[in-house]
């Protein structure tokens, strides 16, 4: 939550509008050639969604995910979660919400869109709406108030429509909720064993021809890597940074031209408890966050311990170290959080605030004042920053120099032969797994050495460290060795290989015989595997039980005493598992008003989802969707 609330401390406008208008054509290869041609990127039933529109919505959902990776999202995790389709189904939803409401004659009045637009922090200035912040902020974002009041307009009437769509399912009956608390809480009990796949390895014999065979079929798992052999120089910049001498005037300058980086400004620890409710939700929601929030502000004030208060109630990760926010700056907050804290006494409880996230309660636990770290304690810093800066620009100096000196000299060779003074390393065969310690896990040093054919020359390489300049003396391809050479190994990963067929063998024809009916303990009776009871399972406690996987209690749920056995054995990372229904047993205890409160708000949620997720897919199977080829 700290990280997130950083991010929108910095993008203080996303939550209104983030149009990059640049990256539309270039992202998605398409030009000004395209708008010139008017093209889109959807049309549903007739209305057009630019691309524009569709790169926005883009954006929004790219900056929603990077947050939550400090903001930066790893590369590739856009389409592993498929965002761009996600996208397109949620424009495509958008249009057809709008669309159904003004089929059922819903609307958004002028009046509607103007006092959601006061009341919107962004425009608040001086704790009033400021109609010059208003046009400045939509100018900045390259927005007109006729287009944005257009797009509030928009995004009302969806929401208007969901709401009215959610009012045709509002009743739950006890059944229901008693089926669902049931459900929820039923346990299973199964009877089940293990079949280890080493019971069977000593009882492996290993045929010579017939480990050739599968040898032959699994050899590319025995693969070598590729390795070279390098003669190469390199200037370390540390170690050329260390030879300088920096007289104490450099260093009293370069601290007052730095003074700032000294400086610590003045930190505030806090916790909070966040009832989230955020500005795409209802405004019943909101009241009844904000409801929910004065209620416990009441209860902190007369229980006094906030901590525990925090993990009981609070919506936000921050709950399980009792709303536990750290120390933090001015800066690193959303404006209303940042001004509530800094205005703050410590142990002081503020009122109820609201944010984008929803409605907060804090507690300002200390006030660590600003200081300023003295010269005496920096200057060893100081002095190891000037000489990293000199020492880089010393080491591209000299690797330059002796670059050309190598393309002059025609060789590698040739030049340090009349440079004694070079110090030239020469490598064995390496891997880049296992490469010599002087080079270490240096990932760009790497790189560009395996980049290398044999009798190749780099270009000048910066690595993590410094300056080098790679020759590769030999190389090494892949390869896949003679079976005499790892006949060890191999036979090792043959019989592993073997016992786990036999084990899933094993497992298969007890698994045959308990669908015919014969009994689990009669079936192991001769054999060295016993039989075991899993004891009672419970879906809200994965480890309910000592003996039986939790990675399986989810499939264990699915069985009954009409279909009381898997389709096939459960393969676990060492063993096969055959397990057999026994009992399911329901709840003893019964509903209190507070649970049946709970879940009869669980359902009727539910139930509006399906209502609503059965009326968008109706609306979508009716329509007429046409998207252009380059999404």
């Amino acid at each position: 939550m700290l990280q997130i609330l950083r991010n929108k401390a910095q993008s203080t406008f996303i939550q209104i509008v983030v149009v990059i208008i640049a990256l539309v054509f270039i992202f998605w290869g398409v030009g000004t050639n395209m708008m010139n041609k008017k093209e889109v990127a959807l049309v549903v039933n007739g209305e057009e969604i630019s691309f524009q529109e569709y790169q926005k919505a883009y954006d929004q959902a790219i900056q929603s995910i990077s947050a939550q990776f400090g903001g930066n999202m790893p590369k590739g995790l856009d389409e592993s979660l498929g965002i761009k389709q996600q996208v397109i189904d949620q424009l495509v939803q958008t249009t057809l919400l709008r669309q159904g409401a003004n089929a059922m004659g819903l609307r958004v009045s002028a009046e509607e869109i103007q006092k959601q637009i006061v009341s919107m922090p962004q425009f608040i200035e001086k704790g009033a709406f400021s109609i010059e912040r208003y046009n400045t902020l939509l100018s900045a974002n390259r927005m007109t108030p006729n287009s944005f009041e257009n797009s509030m307009r928009h995004d009302m009437l969806a929401d208007k429509t969901v709401r009215d769509i959610a009012r045709f399912a509002t009743v739950v009956t006890e059944a229901e909720i008693t089926d669902l608390y049931n459900l929820d809480n039923e346990t299973v009990s199964v009877k089940f064993v293990e079949i280890p796949f080493e019971a069977f390895t000593k009882d492996i014999q290993v045929d010579k021809a017939e480990l050739k065979k599968w040898f032959d079929t699994a050899k590319d798992n025995y693969r070598t890597e590729p390795e070279i052999k390098l003669r190469y120089i390199a200037y370390d910049y540390v170690h050329l940074g260390e030879k300088v001498t920096i007289a104490p005037e450099e260093i009293t300058t370069y601290y007052k031209d730095n003074f700032a980086a000294y400086q610590t400004p003045e930190q505030r620890h806090a916790r909070h408890i966040l009832f989230g409710a955020s500005e795409s939700d209802s405004p019943s929601v909101h009241e009844e966050k904000k409801k929910k929030a004065e209620e416990i502000l009441q209860l902190v004030k007369k229980q006094g311990d906030f901590a525990a208060l925090a993990e009981q109630y609070s919506d936000d990760p921050s709950k399980g170290t009792g709303g536990d926010l750290g120390f933090f700056s001015r800066g690193s907050m959303v404006p209303e959080f940042e001004k509530t804290v800094f205005a703050m006494q410590p142990n002081q409880i503020s009122e109820v605030i609201k944010t984008p996230f929803g409605y907060h309660i804090i507690k300002l636990e200390e006030i660590k004042a600003a200081s300023t770290r003295p010269l005496e304690e920096v200057q060893a810093d100081i002095v190891r920053d000037i000489q990293g800066k000199q020492g880089k620009q010393m080491a591209f100096q000299l690797a330059n120099d002796a670059y050309e000196g190598i393309i002059k000299a025609g060789s590698l060779k040739s030049y340090t032969d009349s440079h004694t003074d070079i110090g030239v390393i020469d490598t064995d065969f390496f891997s880049r797994s296992k490469p010599p310690e002087d080079i270490g896990q240096n990932q760009k040093f790497l790189d560009a050495a395996f980049a290398l054919n044999k009798g190749e020359l780099s270009s000048l390489i910066e690595t993590e460290t410094g300056y080098a300049i790679l020759f590769a003396s030999d190389k090494k391809e892949p390869a896949v060795p003679a079976l005499e050479s790892i006949e060890e190994r191999v036979t090792a990963d043959f019989v592993a290989y073997k016992a786990e067929q036999k084990a899933k063998t094993t497992a298969t024809e007890i698994l045959e015989k308990l669908k015919k009916g014969t009994p689990l303990n009669e079936i192991v009776a001769n054999s060295s595997f016993k039989p075991q009871d899993s004891g009672f399972l419970s879906k809200k406690s994965p480890n309910s039980s000592t003996v039986f996987p939790a990675s399986l209690y989810e499939k264990v749920f699915q069985l009954s005493k009409s279909s009381p056995l898997a389709k096939e054995p459960a393969k676990l990372d060492d063993s096969y598992l055959v397990y057999v229904f026994q009992e399911r047993k329901i709840p003893e205890n019964t509903l209190t008003d507070k649970d049946m409160q709970l879940y009869r708000e669980n359902l009727v949620r539910f139930k509006q989802q399906q209502l609503l997720t059965a009326w968008v897919t109706n609306l979508k199977e009716q329509a007429k969707i046409t998207q252009h080829k380059s999404l």
